[in-house]
């Protein structure tokens, strides 16, 4: 699919994303040189109700977006999932642990210090999507610093009515399995969706 990401930039601060969009310019600030991908403007920060949360940004962010359409295996898994659980982007949104790109001769995990480096962007993304409620951490990683997020802020997930979903991660070793087992994983990933769904009150497309 060719897609038009020079049409995605220029939507960039259109109300339904703009205040996400300036997060994302302050993280860049806040570390001179570094890269934060924007959020596919296709999301809605005043309808979001579902986070989907994973590491950090991967290959695919080349497109200089997170984004369902990059061309990674991650992204192509995150449209399936939406296809499957019949779910509208403007009700979820993704975002990273640590969301700045991170140099690709680094360990998959993070470091104990990009994950406290992670944690103030995370409440700020919250702030912005107000009407969340699920997480769904992909991968150990992701439901790791959830677990940090909650302990340094007490339990701030949780007093904001938000439950955590604790789901496979999309990329990497999660899938190196047989055709058969990644279908069955990728169905679990659905149901979890539709769950949070559910939860939220979104109707399926």
């Amino acid at each position: 699919m060719d897609i038009d990401w020079d049409g995605k930039r220029a939507l960039l601060r259109e109300p339904n994303i703009a205040a996400v969009t300036e997060l994302c310019e302050e993280l860049m600030a806040r570390k001179p040189g570094s890269m934060v991908p924007y959020i596919d403007p296709i999301h809605d920060e005043d309808e979001c109700r579902i986070v989907s949360l994973q590491v950090s940004p991967g290959r695919g962010t080349t497109s200089g977006f997170v984004s369902f359409f990059n061309d990674d295996d991650s992204a192509r898994r995150t449209q399936e999932i939406y296809t499957g659980a019949e779910l509208d982007p403007r009700y979820v949104m993704p975002w990273h642990s640590y969301p700045w790109v991170r140099d690709a001769g680094l360990p998959p995990s993070l470091s104990a210090q990009e994950k406290l480096d992670g944690l103030k962007p995370f409440r700020q993304f919250l702030k912005i999507n107000r009407r969340v409620s699920a997480v769904v951490a992909h991968g150990a990683e992701a439901a790791a610093f959830l677990t940090l997020f909650e302990k340094t802020y007490h339990s701030a997930l949780r007093e904001h009515g938000i439950k955590v979903y604790k789901a496979s991660a999309l990329g990497g070793r999660a899938f190196a399995l047989s055709e058969a087992k990644q279908q069955e994983l990728l169905e679990k990933t659905i149901e979890t969706y539709r769950d949070a769904m559910q939860r939220a009150g979104i109707q399926h497309l």
